[in-house]
């Protein structure tokens, strides 16, 4: 298979790359700054990936990429790895789009990435698509997007924003299962606490570094979620909305209350596809009129 995979620079993206290669995928590895990528994974593995360039919080990085891994030819299978979540970040920053940063990274950029690729993946006899949120949502049960304050300062932390732009992924993915049906599998893994690579806990103060001990002691390492990222590529058949959403044994889990309601994940779409220049899809989607109902 053919798969394009965002946030290959350290963690489970890293690890996935080198994964996938030695199962014998064609890799194409996207993050920022290929010379950043190719120096990240190990000789070998780089030297037989495909890399490119993807900032995901700038739409002309998003457009760039896409028409330059679509160049390639069919794509198999996109793989929504890459996330910010820098627990020093003060207060909120803004994309020159005015789009909050996290809200952009996590969010938007995914969203308009997967639009600009769908041909390419339509292109392939059985695409995938793997959306990536996170356990950590248990933790917020009465979550809900803040659609009258998206790029509302006021509001934010790291925590809060990472959480928000989170659940707005589960919740594309879900909508996307649900509209484009079995022209494309999807699936939206519930990552549980990974371990943080050396390098980036290092870079953490003091204090992020003890509390962050214990936590990472029980954490899965970056290469077993990796593992379960292969396993969902290699053996996902169509998924329907209700098993769309699984945990890292790939059994399907229960989303957030506000991601099950239709009309939430309808204003969603609607107020992604505006932010992001209104792309086309190569499936219906969500307010379509081929889209399922």
């Amino acid at each position: 298979m053919r798969i394009a995979i965002t946030g290959t620079t350290s963690g489970i993206g890293r690890e996935a790359v080198g994964a996938l290669v030695a199962r014998g995928h064609e890799v194409v590895a996207l993050g920022r700054g290929v010379d950043r990528v190719r120096s990240a994974l190990e000789p070998r593995v780089a030297a037989e990936v495909e890399c490119h360039d993807l900032d995901l919080a700038d739409p002309a990085s998003i457009r760039a990429a896409a028409e330059r891994v679509a160049a390639g030819g069919p794509l198999d299978a996109l793989v929504h790895n890459a996330a910010v979540f820098d627990q020093r970040v003060p207060a909120a920053r803004f994309t020159p789009a005015g789009h909050e940063l996290f809200w952009a990274t996590n969010h938007l950029g995914p969203f308009e990435l997967t639009a600009r690729l769908s041909a390419a993946l339509a292109a392939a006899p059985a695409p995938r698509v793997l959306f990536v949120a996170s356990k950590g949502l248990l933790a917020f049960p009465r979550i809900a997007v803040r659609f009258d304050a998206l790029d509302d300062a006021s509001w934010f932390t790291p925590t809060r924003a990472y959480y928000h732009a989170k659940l707005a992924h589960l919740m594309t993915a879900l909508s996307l299962a649900e509209s484009a049906g079995d022209r494309v599998a999807v699936s939206c893994l519930r990552v549980p606490s990974v371990r943080l690579d050396p390098e980036r806990l290092a870079e953490q103060p003091a204090i992020l570094r003890a509390l962050y001990a214990p936590k990472g002691a029980l954490a899965a390492t970056p290469g077993r979620i990796a593992d379960v990222y292969r396993r969902l590529l290699e053996t996902s058949g169509t998924r329907t909305p209700d098993e769309a959403y699984v945990d890292e044994r790939c059994r399907p889990v229960r989303p957030p209350a506000f991601a099950r309601d239709p009309e939430h994940r309808r204003r969603l779409w609607a107020t992604s596809q505006r932010a992001t220049g209104d792309p086309s899809w190569a499936w219906p989607t969500v307010g379509t009129a081929e889209a399922a109902p």
